[in-house]
């Protein structure tokens, strides 16, 4: 495709007819003060297309060089993370072959559809004043000059590692307030002198001391040999802390404890935890860290705690104030460093430490942040329960902080700010929170039952946006209203998963896009409803930036349901499961949105809607219905659908395991709010069937063989097999390769009954769950598993009965497949194939009795078991007997 012909794709068509594809606010170009392009977004993926999203990549980076300032620069890639949806490759400069630090080009491409959508540009565009590489003296030679700070208080210095770089010299690291006993303020200033935004030649060391031990980094001027600064690496020790975990409610299901609750209770809900706090000053150690400190600046009396060793365990804060003091302190830590984390650049450049007081003064009846202090500072009430015992309230709190850090010289504050604190403080501490305690009150423990604040500060909201009486809404409640939406896009994304895991990474993708979008935001209108949809448009544009888009559906559904998106006028699905309404997300990870009953086989075109299970080396009939759930009809000839298949098994990557078989276009209209057929032959437009149908008889026997696949790259594996749908009386047999089973791989409820040198055999029971976890598996390797059912002899007849396998990989649910054995218990009028003579029975035929109980495969028809490839009985069935 030549460039004029890539430029045709510009601007295309939404799916409304004449209507431009919307385009989120903050769309387009953003250039520095000196003209260059430092960021561009196309969330919408229509401004810069090509024919592969690399072609987009590559021609964006050549045809933009003049815009981005990289006309003659060395770009190097240095990095290509590329997903099924979005290709990431990473620039790095260079000059005369050697790196300049911070100096990155990193572009984002939709590989659906082949298009830049963000560019993010910190390259050098004038390297004039670089020194020649040549002009570098060898570290060796500046080595005296790096190690010559260190002469006096230590016992030794060296340098331990080496890197040679240009650096553009704009600022320096901040120096501590205090003398740390490793590290003296007066060390530190060493060689410091004002930047003079030069590029220069650098060696950036490390160098490690003795007595005492200690490593800094070092920054030297490559030509000069002058030092430029000292910085220390590392200061911390670890500091033994009780806490609540991560607050009394959460963690014991008991919503009646309150302010009243007594210390001997409170004691049993703190555990000990490890943090890093700084070395002992004086002999003395504190509440004192990287981004946080204690301190007593209300004069409520209590001072922060102190200790003689890294210990600060106190029974709870009933018992002991001091409780409070390392409560806040190990939560502000650790929400902090888990933000920095998630590698939001914006946010790592300007957080800084934060001062806590845990026990403000009796007056103060709210916790609050206090950001126009030096440094910023949090403060939390003393009424009934304590703010700096909940960790909502603590998180709440030092979120307005990253409001303010990630909107640097906003006026004022957003309307909408405590949507953003609550929704960010229910998603961290569900991870804390494994049984699902009281998930949705954004502070269970402060505004517990019996002392109840508000009624309103909650996840769980459905009034909506557009409600006749939106304008006499309290403020609480519309805070509430648009945090509960937020808090659906989360649960969208994983949040309402059974497994950690999913959780987990459900809740790092919902807090970088609300970190992405925190940015973007414009100025507020007091009450506005306007304002909570401006900021529903951001967080969709956001994640189209942070995650190529994937999770729009689900967010666009989450805000439709709370009333700040109209329903779309059209909006096709397939549904996932029996009552699937084409709400995205349709449901979380226990409801089986991979048993569509929308997707159904027939052996002969005869238009029925019963599935039959297909039969190899024979053509069958494949059938879709596809829904409308929007308000209009759509058009015919709009909308296509499009099949592909893949072997049974779990784990399968797209589109690598997935076959097309063919594209069906939609000829007739689709009603709203009806569907049609379509046939023969994390998004509410895809449907799956994962479904293994087989029928038994009471006692008999199932076979079947599945595949667990390997991902891109290695991963650790699990293998769950789900039988609690089984009667127990059920047998499983599982027989698979012995490596996947043996040690370091451990089992949960099925048992290792033969282990061979290369394969081995499982066993479970109908009613448990079985769980093989801890094996390798190599980069799209594939390992197959031969399954046999000896199904009960107790089952209601037509039942279906359903093994459900599910597979991870590093933690992540990779697939599922289910295995639905149809129980067949009345013998009229039934078929019944033998195993081992290939030849079809009833019930009534001498020789029934000498079959098999476990060789019997039933059949409704006995024109399905003939196409299965059996033989009538020249006895019971001569008329099918073909010899």
């Amino acid at each position: 495709m030549g460039r004029n012909e890539e430029r045709r794709h510009r601007n295309d068509p939404g799916p409304r007819p004449g209507l431009p594809l919307r385009l989120s606010p903050g769309v387009g170009e953003h250039r520095g003060a000196d003209g260059i392009l430092r960021r561009y977004l196309d969330p919408g993926a229509t401004l810069f297309r090509a024919p592969t999203a690399r072609r987009a990549v590559n021609t964006f980076v050549r045809e933009h060089a003049g815009d981005l300032g990289t006309v003659g620069a060395d770009l190097r890639e240095v990095g290509k993370d590329e997903d099924p949806a979005t290709l990431n490759v990473r620039y790095q400069q260079f000059h005369q072959d050697v790196p300049i630090l911070g100096a990155t080009l990193q572009m984002v491409a939709d590989t659906g559809q082949a298009a830049v959508v963000q560019v993010e540009n910190t390259t050098e565009a004038d390297v004039s004043d670089a020194p020649d590489v040549s002009e570098a003296r060898t570290v060796d030679v500046v080595e005296k000059a790096a190690l010559a700070p260190f002469g006096e208080g230590y016992a030794a210095a060296a340098v331990v590692r080496d890197n040679l770089a240009y650096l553009r010299d704009t600022s320096r690291p901040p120096l501590p307030e205090a003398d740390h006993p490793t590290a003296p303020v007066a060390l530190l200033r060493r060689g410091r002198r004002r930047p003079d935004g030069r590029l220069h030649l650098v060696h950036d060391l490390i160098v490690e001391t003795a007595g005492p031990f200690e490593h800094f980094r070092v920054v030297v001027d490559a030509v000069s040999g002058k030092l430029l600064w000292i910085e220390l690496a590392g200061r911390y020790v670890t500091g033994t802390l009780r806490v609540y975990m991560p607050d009394p409610v959460t963690m014991s299901g008991d919503d009646t404890l309150s302010s009243l609750t007594t210390a001997e209770t409170l004691k049993d809900l703190a555990v000990e935890v490890q943090t890093d706090i700084a070395d002992a000053v004086g002999g003395t150690f504190r509440l004192d860290g990287d981004w946080c400190r204690c301190v007593d600046w209300d004069q409520s009396g209590q001072l922060p705690p102190e200790s003689a060793t890294p210990s600060f365990e106190f029974d709870s804060h009933r018992a002991d104030p001091a409780f409070l003091g390392a409560n806040a302190y190990y939560w502000t830590d650790s929400f902090a460093r888990y933000l920095r984390s998630l590698g939001n650049p914006d946010l790592k450049a300007r957080m800084v430490k934060v001062d806590i007081d845990p026990q403000g003064a009796p007056g103060i009846e709210k916790s609050e942040w206090i950001g126009t202090t030096n440094p910023p500072r949090m403060r939390f009430d003393m009424k009934l329960v304590p703010g700096a015992a909940d960790l909502g309230i603590i998180v709440h709190e030092y979120t307005h902080g990253v409001v303010q850090w990630l909107r640097p010289g906003a006026t004022t504050a957003l309307e909408y700010e405590h949507s953003i604190c609550d929704v960010m403080a229910g998603i961290y501490r569900d991870r804390f929170n494994p049984a699902g305690n009281r998930r949705t009150d954004t502070f269970p423990y402060d505004n517990n039952k019996t002392e109840s604040w508000s009624k309103e500060r909650r996840l769980d909201l459905t009034q909506r946006f557009d409600d006749a009486g939106f304008a006499t809404y309290s403020a609480d409640l519309r805070t509430s209203m648009l945090a509960s939406a937020l808090w659906q896009c989360y649960l969208g994304m994983g949040g309402s998963s059974k497994h950690d895991s999913a959780r987990l990474l459900a809740g790092d993708k919902m807090i970088k896009v609300l970190l992405a979008m925190v940015p973007r935001l414009g100025a507020d209108t007091p009450q506005s409803k306007a304002n909570a949809v401006h900021m529903a448009d951001i967080c969709i544009a956001a994640d189209a930036v942070v995650h190529g888009g994937l999770h729009k559906n689900v967010m666009r559904n989450a805000f439709v349901r709370q009333g700040l998106f109209a329903k779309p006028d059209i909006d096709v699905f397939i549904a996932d499961r029996l009552g699937d309404t084409g709400a995205v997300p349709s449901g979380g990870d226990n409801d089986p949105f991979w048993t569509s009953p929308d997707i159904w086989v027939r052996l002969e075109p005869d238009g029925q809607e019963e599935h039959q299970e297909p039969i190899t080396n024979r053509p069958g009939n494949l059938y879709v219905r596809v829904h409308n759930r929007g308000t209009d009809d759509a058009l015919p000839d709009t909308f296509t659908v499009e099949t592909r298949r893949c072997n049974p098994g779990t784990g399968m990557t797209w589109p690598t395991h997935f076959k097309k078989i063919g594209t069906e276009t939609i000829h007739v209209p689709i009603p709203a709010g009806g569907s049609v057929r379509v046939g023969p032959r994390f998004d509410n437009n895809v449907g799956q069937r994962n479904v293994y149908p087989r029928s038994s008889l009471l006692g008999g026997q199932t076979k079947m063989s599945v595949r667990l696949n390997g991902g891109p790259e290695p991963t650790d594996g699990a293998w769950e097999l789900d039988a609690t749908a089984m009667p127990p009386d059920t047998r499983i047999t599982i027989r698979t390769l012995s490596r996947i089973v043996r040690p370091p791989a451990a089992l949960r409820d099925i048992a290792l009954t033969e282990s061979g040198d290369v394969r081995s055999t499982l066993r479970m029971k109908g009613g448990d769950i079985g769980v093989v976890k801890g094996f390798r598996l190599g980069a799209v390797e594939e390992v197959a598993a031969d399954v046999t059912i000896d199904f009960a002899h107790e089952a209601v007849h037509l039942q279906p009965y359903d093994l459900v396998t599910t597979q991870l990989q590093n933690d992540e649910v990779a697939g599922r497949l289910t295995i639905e054995i149809t129980a067949v218990k009345d013998l009229d009028e039934w078929f019944f194939g033998n195993k081992h003579t290939h030849e079809v029975h009833i019930s009534t035929c001498p020789f029934w009795e000498k079959i098999n109980q476990t060789s019997k495969v039933p059949f409704p028809r006995i024109d399905l078991a003939l196409a299965h490839g059996y033989n009538g009985c020249a006895y019971c069935l001569p008329a099918f007997d073909d010899g």
